[in-house]
C-alpha cells in the first residue's frame, strides 16, 4: 500500500483551543486529508485560553497526528502556574463570572502583563514558544519527512518557525494569515521602531513563503508588496454546512439580538448601547420584548457599560460556549450584531464570524466601515449597514429590525453567492494551492 505523503502544519492555535481560528485550522488539516495528504500538526500544549471547543476535535482526531510541546510564552506559564497555585493565582489572573451576566475576565497579573508584552516581546507574547517549535518541527522533519510545510497565524511568532524551517530544508513553504501582521488595525505598537521591528520581519517572511493565503486583505498586501503580489491568495473563512444542519433553532421569546465575539482595539459596544437606551427611553414599551445576548470574551468595562446604561435587564454578557451551542444562538436570533472599530483602516478587517452569520439566513445590523465586510454583507443581502459611531443610525435600525419581527420579515438573500463561502468549496481551493506547491517542487 503505497504511504501517503506528509504535510507539516504549525499553529500555535489549534483544537481544542475555541475562538475564531480554530475552525480554520480544521478546514486546512482536512483539506490536506482530502487532497491525499497525511497532515502533521504541531502546536502547543494546554495554555491560557478563553474557551475550549472538544467538537472540533472530532473533526480531525481521525485524520491528523498531532503534536504538542510545552513553552515559555506567558499564556503557557500562566496556565502552569494556575495549576499549581489554583486558588492565589486564579482570582488575581483570570476572574471566572459564575452568572450568566458575568463573563470570563483578566485579573490583576494579566493587566500589569498585557500593559507591559507591546514593549517586551517581539513580535507578540507567543515568541516563547518559537525554540520549542523550532526544535520539535526539526525533528519532525527529519523523521516524518513532509512534502510541504504550512504555518498559520496569529500569533505572528509562528511565522518565524516557518522562516527558519524553510532556510533549513529548503520544502514548500505556505504562510497563512488569519490576521494581518505589520498592517492589523488592532495592534498598537508602542514606537515607531517596534513597527519597523514587526514590518521587517514580515518582509522576511513575504519573501521566502512560496505561497501566502489571507483570510482579507488582499489588495493591501498587494500594494504593500507589488513585487510579490503574484504570491498572495485570498481565502476567506467561509462557513461549514454541517454545523448548521446537525443543530435546531431554540424558541427564544421576545424580539432577540445575538452578538458572537469579542471586542478588539477601537471595537466598542458603547455606541450601540447608548443608542439601545435611547430607544428604550423612546419606546419603553420595547423593553418586554427586546432582549441583547452577547457570548464571548468580555472585559470588567463590558459590564460597567451595561450598567452605566442601565441595561441590566435588556442585555445578557455569556461565557464563551462550544461551536455547536453558538451556532444555534444564531440561528434563533431575530437578528446578529456586528461590530467593527470606525477607522478608516479597519475598512479590510473581515472578521471570521461573517460568514456564519450570512448563512444563519437571519438579519444581520452591521455597525462598520464601509469595506470588505460591508461588501460581503451587501453581496449576501439582509443586512442594515450603518457607521458604528452614529447613534441616531444605530436607533434606526434597531427599529427598522423591530418592525421587521412585528411584521414576520424575513431577509432576501444571494444564496448562490452566499454558498460559495462554504467550506467545501474554501477546501476545494485550499487543496488546489498545496498540490500545486508540491507539484512544483516535483517538476
Amino acid at each position: 500500500m503505497t504511504q501517503k505523503p506528509k504535510a507539516l502544519l504549525i499553529s500555535y492555535v489549534y483544537p481544542p483551543a475555541g475562538g475564531g481560528g480554530s475552525p480554520r485550522l480544521v478546514r486546512w488539516t482536512r483539506a490536506l486529508f482530502e487532497a491525499g495528504f497525511e497532515p502533521v500538526v504541531l502546536t502547543v500544549k494546554s495554555t491560557y485560553i478563553r474557551g475550549e471547543d472538544q467538537s472540533l476535535i472530532e473533526e480531525i482526531k481521525d485524520i491528523a497526528r498531532i503534536e504538542r510541546t510545552s513553552s515559555l510564552d506567558p499564556k503557557r506559564v500562566f496556565y502552569l502556574l494556575n495549576n499549581l497555585f489554583k486558588s492565589s493565582l486564579s482570582s488575581s489572573l483570570y476572574k471566572k463570572g459564575s452568572s450568566a451576566k458575568s463573563s470570563n475576565s483578566p485579573g490583576a497579573l494579566w493587566k500589569i502583563f498585557s500593559s507591559l508584552r507591546n514593549w517586551a516581546l517581539v513580535p507578540d507574547e507567543m515568541i516563547g514558544w518559537v525554540p520549542f517549535a523550532l526544535f520539535r518541527g526539526w525533528r519532525i522533519i527529519r523523521r516524518e519527512k513532509p512534502v510541504v510545510i504550512i504555518t498559520s497565524s496569529s500569533p505572528h511568532s509562528v511565522q518565524l518557525v516557518g522562516i527558519l524551517l524553510k532556510k533549513i530544508f529548503h520544502l514548500p513553504w505556505l504562510a497563512d494569515f488569519r490576521d494581518a501582521w505589520a498592517r492589523h488595525p488592532y495592534y498598537p505598537y508602542p514606537t515607531n521602531f517596534h513597527r519597523w521591528l514587526n514590518r521587517t520581519m514580515e518582509e522576511i517572511a513575504v519573501k521566502n513563503a512560496d505561497a501566502i493565503t489571507l483570510a482579507y486583505g488582499l489588495d493591501s498586501a498587494q500594494k504593500a508588496y507589488p513585487q510579490f503580489k503574484n504570491k498572495f491568495r485570498l481565502l476567506h473563512n467561509g462557513f461549514n454546512e454541517k454545523n448548521f444542519t446537525e443543530v435546531q433553532a431554540m424558541n427564544l421569546s421576545g424580539f432577540n439580538l445575538v452578538y458572537l465575539g469579542a471586542f478588539y482595539g477601537t471595537q466598542t459596544p458603547i455606541y450601540f448601547f447608548q443608542a439601545l437606551k435611547n430607544l428604550l427611553s423612546e419606546r419603553p414599551e420595547l423593553k418586554d420584548e427586546l432582549k441583547v445576548t452577547m457570548i464571548g470574551a468580555f472585559n470588567p468595562e463590558h459590564l460597567k457599560m451595561v450598567s452605566d446604561y442601565g441595561l441590566e435587564n435588556s442585555v445578557c454578557l455569556k461565557q464563551y460556549m462550544p461551536h455547536n451551542q453558538i451556532t444555534r444562538w444564531m440561528l434563533s436570533a431575530d437578528a446578529l450584531l456586528l461590530f467593527l472599530g470606525s477607522e478608516i483602516k479597519e475598512s479590510m478587517v473581515i472578521p471570521g464570524k461573517v460568514f456564519e452569520y450570512i448563512r444563519a439566513g437571519v438579519w444581520i445590523l452591521a455597525m462598520i466601515p464601509e469595506g470588505e465586510t460591508a461588501e460581503i454583507l451587501r453581496n449576501a443581502g439582509g443586512a442594515l449597514i450603518v457607521p458604528g459611531n452614529d447613534l441616531r443610525k444605530i436607533q434606526e435600525a434597531l427599529l427598522e429590525l423591530y418592525q421587521y419581527y412585528k411584521q414576520g420579515k424575513k431577509p432576501v438573500q444571494n444564496q448562490e453567492y452566499i454558498w460559495t463561502k462554504e467550506e467545501t468549496q474554501l477546501k476545494k481551493e485550499m487543496s488546489k494551492l498545496i498540490l500545486s506547491l508540491t507539484c512544483q517542487r516535483q517538476s
